[in-house]
C-alpha cells in the first residue's frame, strides 16, 4: 500500500505538470493574437479608407470624363454658332453654350473639392499600408517562432501524458476510477496529507482516520473536498 502511495504521489506532479503545460499552451499563442488583433484592426481601417479613396477617385474620373466630353459639345456648339440663319437659333446655341460652360465649371469646382479630399484620403492609406505591411512579417516570423515553441511543448505533453497513464494503471481498479471521477471534476485529484490536514482544502482529517491512514497506508478520501489522499513517508 505505501507503494501505492508513492506512486499516486508522482501521479500527481506529474498531473501538475501536465495541466501546468497545457495552460502553457494556451498562453503561448497569445502574441500572435495579440499582433493578429492589432494587423486586423489596421487592415479594417485601410480597407474602409481605401474604399472612400477609390469611390472619391471614380467620382473625379467620371467628373473629368463629363468636363472632356462637355468642353468638346461647347466647342462644336461654338462652331455652329456662325453657321446659324436666324436669331431665335443663335439665342439657342447661345444659351446651350452658357449652359455647358455652367456645368464644365461645376464639374470643375467638384474636382477641385474631391482632389482635396483625395489628397487628405491618401494621407491616411499611405501609413496605413505601411503599418500593415510592417506588421505582416512579424506576423509571420512570431507565428514561425511560436510553432517551434508549440511543438516543443505538445512533445513534453505528450511524453508526460505517457508516463501518467503508465503510473496510473499501475494502481488498483477503483483508484483508478475514483482518480479519473475526481479529476474531471476539480485538479488535482488527490491530495498530501501532512499532520493530518488535507493539503489542497486545508481541512484537518478525524484522528482517527488520520492514524488508521498511516497505519494501513490505504488510500483514502478526504472527507471535505473528497480528492484522494496520500502521506509522503519520506518527510
Amino acid at each position: 500500500m505505501k507503494d501505492h502511495m508513492a506512486r499516486l504521489a508522482a501521479i500527481v506532479k506529474i498531473d501538475q505538470e501536465i495541466q501546468a503545460l497545457k495552460e502553457e499552451l494556451e498562453e503561448t499563442p497569445s502574441k500572435v493574437r495579440e499582433i493578429q488583433n492589432q494587423l486586423q484592426g489596421i487592415t479594417g481601417a485601410f480597407q474602409e479608407k481605401k474604399t472612400e479613396k477609390d469611390k472619391v477617385e471614380a467620382e473625379i474620373k467620371k467628373y473629368k470624363s463629363e468636363v472632356e466630353d462637355e468642353t468638346t459639345l461647347v466647342k462644336s456648339r461654338e462652331e455652329r454658332l456662325n453657321a446659324t440663319k436666324t436669331q431665335k437659333e443663335y439665342q439657342a446655341v447661345l444659351k446651350e453654350i452658357a449652359t455647358g460652360k455652367t456645368m464644365i465649371k461645376e464639374r470643375e469646382a467638384s474636382i477641385a473639392r474631391l482632389s482635396a479630399a483625395l489628397e487628405e484620403l491618401t494621407k491616411v492609406v499611405e501609413p496605413l499600408q505601411g503599418q500593415s505591411d510592417e506588421l505582416l512579417p512579424q506576423l509571420e516570423t512570431a507565428q514561425a517562432e511560436i510553432q517551434g515553441t508549440v511543438d516543443q511543448l505538445a512533445d513534453k505533453l505528450k511524453n508526460l501524458e505517457s508516463q501518467f497513464n503508465e503510473q496510473l494503471s499501475s494502481l488498483p481498479e477503483d483508484i483508478i476510477h475514483k482518480y479519473r471521477r475526481i479529476q474531471d471534476k476539480k485538479q488535482p485529484a488527490a491530495a498530501r496529507l501532512l499532520d493530518g490536514t488535507c493539503q489542497e482544502c486545508y481541512i484537518s482529517i478525524p484522528p482517527q482516520l488520520f492514524l488508521e491512514i498511516r497505519k494501513t497506508q490505504e488510500i483514502n478520501s478526504c472527507p471535505n473536498c473528497h480528492r484522494l489522499l496520500y502521506i509522503d513517508f519520506n518527510d
